[in-house]
């Protein structure tokens, strides 16, 4: 047994580390004493390696770590490793985004590696049959960045949006801790699921927000350039993406091409933000492309419980878009442009609850949706019930308000915060 950390023992300067032949050979290699835990030691876990004990040799019995890259039986997405950017995540058989020569070359290492998130499993769930309703409005999405400029369709009104100096700076301070979620390893903002990361396949286009993520915000002086250059480019690569790919593609894409934009216009490098117009409009091609195929899982419509993938891309679906309106509002804003209300929107759900949000497994999930469709009888909340209406203050209204507000997550809550200072309630 190990002494304890207030042992008296004489000899306690004199303990020796293990031997070293029975060392991974990462410890080896560096010379520094291995935890020697299986499979996994812990020095390896912290720094984001893969652990391998030289053959026929034993580590120290009872020392165990479960949901790690080495578990057997578990298929991970290899990652690159980035030298200088601990946990830098570029997806498999993906053309790198950095150059073999040049500047940014002085960032590419050989070695592949794994990702770990702490003691999360990976999920082997499969996002390919999808059970999503087709949406007729999805095009309005598309051109929300024109509506400031043309005059509205006859018989249209534009509802204006008119929003407090302070709660653009609260949009503002909530929205950039967003790509900063991706820093930590497992970490994932609130506009993508959990298993959209701890998946054994992680999409190719999240795996490379992932990474360039890290890079930007640990860009190292005088690497600004080649940095924002290489973002740049990835961000072309999504918006030059046909839309005959799978829905679950095309979200991942605007998820990350959203993620890009909230980095550059929130943290931009040098002080010069790169977000123009262009972004923008490009912002809502894509969140079109995904918006056409559904905002609502069929089950959905007719009250009854969807598969979990589907309900996974809807609710992504939804939340992204919700953030994509709020970045416009800010971006509109800083511009002296307008706002107007999304009815293009209406109907669409609120998020929902946290513990549907965060459901570990399927089990669990199916289990809380069904106490979801009891607690929901009447239908679910849409996002038009916090806008301002003859009902806003009718005791039905607050009631369900009330009903979802005490089970939302933080996203939920933040997005009530902003319609209640907007709408009233």
């Amino acid at each position: 047994m190990r002494s304890s950390p207030y042992s008296t023992n004489p000899n306690k300067g004199k303990q020796r580390a293990p031997p070293r032949k029975k060392a991974c050979q990462n410890c080896t290699k560096s010379k520094v004493r291995c935890g020697l835990e299986k499979p996994i030691c812990s020095r390896c876990r912290s720094k984001g390696r893969s652990c391998q004990y030289p053959p026929g040799r034993v580590a120290a019995p009872g020392i165990g770590v479960t949901g790690t890259a080495n578990d057997a039986g578990e298929d991970y997405t290899p990652l690159l490793d980035i030298q200088g950017f601990a946990d830098t995540a570029i997806a498999p058989e993906t053309v790198s985004l950095i150059p073999e020569s040049g500047p940014a070359a002085a960032f590419r290492s050989p070695r592949a590696r794994v990702v770990t998130s702490g003691q999360t499993r990976r999920l082997g769930l499969v996002f390919k049959d999808i059970d999503l309703t087709p949406s007729l409005n999805a095009v309005d999405i598309r051109d929300r960045w024109l509506r400031p400029y043309l005059l509205p369709p006859l018989g249209r009104d534009e509802i204006p949006k008119a929003y407090h100096p302070f709660t653009l700076q609260y949009i503002s301070v909530i929205l950039k801790t967003y790509p900063r979620y991706m820093l930590k390893d497992g970490g994932f903002p609130p506009i993508i699921h959990h298993t959209q990361v701890n998946t054994n396949h992680m999409p190719q286009s999240l795996a490379n927000c992932y990474s360039l993520v890290r890079m930007w915000e640990q860009a190292a002086p005088g690497s600004e350039t080649m940095v924002m250059g290489t973002v740049e480019a990835e961000m072309e690569r999504l918006a030059s993406e046909t839309m005959s790919q799978h829905d679950y593609d095309l979200l991942c894409s605007f998820q990350a091409y959203l993620v890009y934009t909230i980095l550059m216009y929130f943290s931009p490098l040098g002080n010069v933000s790169a977000v123009t117009d262009k972004t923008m409009m490009t912002l809502m091609e894509l969140a079109f492309r995904t918006a056409q195929n559904g905002l609502f899982c069929t089950a959905e419509i007719t009250h009854t419980r969807p598969s979990w993938e589907s309900w996974i891309v809807v609710s992504a679906k939804r939340r992204a878009i919700y953030t994509m309106y709020l970045l416009s509002s800010v971006y509109n804003s800083d511009r002296g442009l307008p706002n107007f209300v999304a009815d293009e929107m209406k109907g669409v759900y609120v998020p929902e609850s946290r513990v549907l949000w965060e459901a570990t497994d399927r089990g669990v999930w199916e289990k809380e949706y069904d106490r979801h469709l009891l607690e929901w009888e009447d239908g679910m909340l849409e996002i038009s019930e916090l806008w301002r209406s003859a009902e806003t203050r009718s005791t039905e209204r607050r009631e369900r308000i009330g009903k979802w507000v005490r089970g939302v997550d933080e996203f939920g809550m933040m997005l009530f915060a902003v319609c209640a200072h907007i709408h009233g309630r």
